[in-house]
């Protein structure tokens, strides 16, 4: 804790902004420090965001570096008020007649009777048969039956009925359900007593179990679920309404071409990302550090790789990006649109590679796989010796704050010794002058 001074009480000389202006003097080595400090740390986040970018460039090749991914799939129905299409990489290209003649329903009983609580245990005593399992009944409630219900449909040997309960506006019901609708179930209440005037529980069945059926291309398929996996290769379908009988809708699988471009289209963009943050770290003292440059010659480089592969096209340029002065990469779009429609399997050569023949993606793969490694890449490699700096800056201003501190004590208390020293002669010359002023008297 600092003490209270009060300089210059002997002197009349400001000892505090002495002080206080000698010691911004001596603190000038700790502030070069701390700008040392300053820019080894943002030197750190410029390698930690171009860590960054080189890992969002490394994540877009991949994308690029097999044939499905390039050439993704898209499943498109002449209507969606039948059903819902979904393609994945290993769909087959064409045209199929898809009729839905029956969707999926579970069985469903419902209690006879509404009842007033869900919670009042007015169930006193009889079995509750679900599915050839017995359930006793003893002093329940709606909702303690349910749970003994459920319970039921656990373990190794599942009734494969749930339980639920609603309010239909007359009161609280049960509902039983079928696990799906290859279940048949039923339900049944023998020698069941009840309390307060409570109905006894029976149930009526509202919704028997059926499958899902659909017809492809005069091929009839039927399903337990409302979702096909497997009635088309590598396409699912969800089935949400059935055709009137006899009509049909169509379903086409095609290469998305528009995702092919979106694809190449991300990649441009995350490698120019990476161009122009090296160019706005040209004014920084750490603009020209080796791995920076290194990276730039080397991405640059795979850029105008070309690869000798069977397709036509054998090199990027071929698919429209081109080079700009300053770096960046631009795309010709109507050179682009015209290869993906008419040769879309060569693009995938260029980039995917084929027996033989590594293709682009791969090469990037492989070098941003190596600068990015989280031990050996660039950034651990500058994060250590930047660290090391840091704790050398942060010690040597901590030592150096402690030799402020006790200098500053020091300069305090040679002033206060000075005003202390002046207080004393300053004393001494007035008692000298009185005792002169009374020699005088006589």
């Amino acid at each position: 804790m600092s003490s209270i001074t009060f300089g210059g009480l002997a002197t009349g000389i400001d000892t505090n902004t002495i002080v206080s202006e000698l010691m911004q003097l001596e603190r000038q080595p700790i502030e070069r420090l701390e700008r040392d400090r300053e820019y080894v740390k943002n030197r750190l986040t410029a390698f930690t965001d171009f860590d960054k970018k080189l890992e969002s460039l490394l994540a877009k090749f991949e994308k690029l570096d097999t044939d499905n991914e390039i050439g993704s799939y898209q499943a498109t129905a002449a209507s969606e008020e039948f059903f819902t299409p979904s393609a994945s990489s290993s769909a087959v290209p064409g045209s199929y007649q898809i009729e839905v003649q029956t969707l999926a329903r579970q069985q469903k009983d419902v209690s006879d009777a509404g009842y007033a609580s869900r919670s009042e245990a007015n169930f006193t005593s009889g079995t509750l048969n679900v599915n050839g399992t017995d359930i006793t009944i003893d002093n329940d409630s709606l909702n303690s039956l349910a749970d003994k219900i459920n319970a039921a449909n656990s373990g190794d040997t599942p009734t494969g009925v749930s339980a639920s309960i609603i309010n239909d506006g007359s009161g609280y019901r049960m509902i039983l359900s079928g696990e799906d609708a290859a279940t048949s179930f039923t339900a049944s209440v023998a020698g069941g007593t009840t309390a307060n005037g409570y109905a006894a529980l029976s149930f009526t069945n509202t919704q028997p179990a059926s499958l899902a059926t659909i017809v492809v291309d005069g091929i009839a398929i039927t399903g337990n679920s409302n979702t096909f996996e497997e009635a088309i290769p590598g396409v699912s379908i969800t089935v949400d309404k059935e055709n009137t009988l006899g009509e049909s809708t169509n379903l086409t699988v095609s290469v998305d071409k528009a995702g092919a471009k979106t694809q190449i289209e991300g990649m441009v963009s995350a490698y120019n990302d990476i161009i122009n943050f090296l160019d706005q770290q040209k004014d920084a003292g750490w603009g020209n550090d080796s791995g920076f440059r290194s990276a730039k010659r080397r991405l640059q480089n795979l850029l105008v790789t070309s690869v000798n592969g069977s397709g036509n096209v054998q090199s990027l340029s071929q698919l429209g990006l081109e080079t700009q002065r300053d770096g960046t990469l631009t795309i010709d779009s109507s050179t682009l649109d015209e290869v993906i429609s008419t040769d879309l399997e060569s693009i995938e050569k260029l980039l995917a590679g084929e027996d033989g023949v590594e293709g682009i993606s791969s090469q990037f793969i492989s070098y941003l796989e190596d600068i990015t490694d989280s031990v050996d890449g660039l950034l651990p490699s500058r994060k250590d010796s930047s660290d090391r700096e840091i704790r050398r800056f942060d010690q040597s201003i901590f030592n150096m704050e402690a030799r402020m501190d006790k200098r500053e004590d020091t300069l305090r208390a040679q002033f206060t010794s000075l005003e202390t020293l002046i207080s004393s002669m300053n004393q001494q010359s007035a008692f000298l002058t009185q005792q002169l002023s009374q020699l005088n008297n006589y």
